[in-house]
């Protein structure tokens, strides 16, 4: 009986959805510098960038570090009843109304999240020293070695693994620019149709 993706030498196509713990798994993160911010009272830190630039990623690998605080994912027209809370991770804070954010700030200690929109004034107002990291997967460098993870994180056994090279990432900027959730749905696309180990051809 052939396995899915055996012929590749993977587990399971490398660019599909993954659950939180395993995004954790596979991230390609520098917040070494942000671990223990959050320690210090008044302390906000926004991650900011357009959808699928890796956002929610880097929020969910700051948590591990506070992985018994609250985390909660915010949704267009959620109207979320905030308890008071030390240290709370909100993904999404964007669809929260003005008056839900300001809320949410009385009833936070310190807080990290990520958004579209740059909410320093608002958090300067609420008594926060703001910390923005501005999220951008551009460098081609990065972002074959988060393709690397991920296609390791799927691999079968030891051996050869289909390999994203600089040639088509180059490609993959063209067609998305910084991106980087559309260019894993493209790959996807591309793991679902190969037939034999070699350099991925978009």
């Amino acid at each position: 009986m052939n396995l899915p993706f055996d012929h590749l030498n993977l587990r399971f196509n490398p660019f599909g959805e993954l659950t939180s713990d395993q995004r954790k798994q596979v991230a390609f993160v520098d917040i070494e510098s942000l671990t223990k911010s959050l320690n210090k009272e008044a302390t906000a830190i926004q991650f900011l960038a357009d959808h699928g630039r890796g956002k929610t990623t880097h929020l969910l690998s700051l948590h591990d570090y506070y992985s018994k605080t609250e985390y909660i994912k915010i949704y267009q027209g959620d109207k979320p009843d905030f308890t008071e809370q030390f240290i709370r991770f909100v993904d999404s804070v964007e669809n929260l109304t003005k008056k839900s954010r300001l809320e949410l700030y009385k009833k936070t200690s310190s807080i990290a999240f990520t958004s579209h929109a740059d909410l320093s004034k608002e958090l300067h107002k609420a008594g926060f020293s703001v910390t923005t990291i501005k999220v951008c997967m551009e460098n081609e460098l990065t972002l074959r070695d988060i393709f690397t993870q991920r296609i390791k994180f799927a691999q079968r056994n030891d051996g050869a693994i289909p390999v994203v090279d600089q040639f088509a990432i180059k490609k993959l900027k063209t067609l998305y620019g910084d991106d980087i959730r559309s260019m894993e749905g493209h790959l996807y696309e591309l793991f679902q149709q190969m037939e034999r180990i070699e350099n991925v051809k978009v």
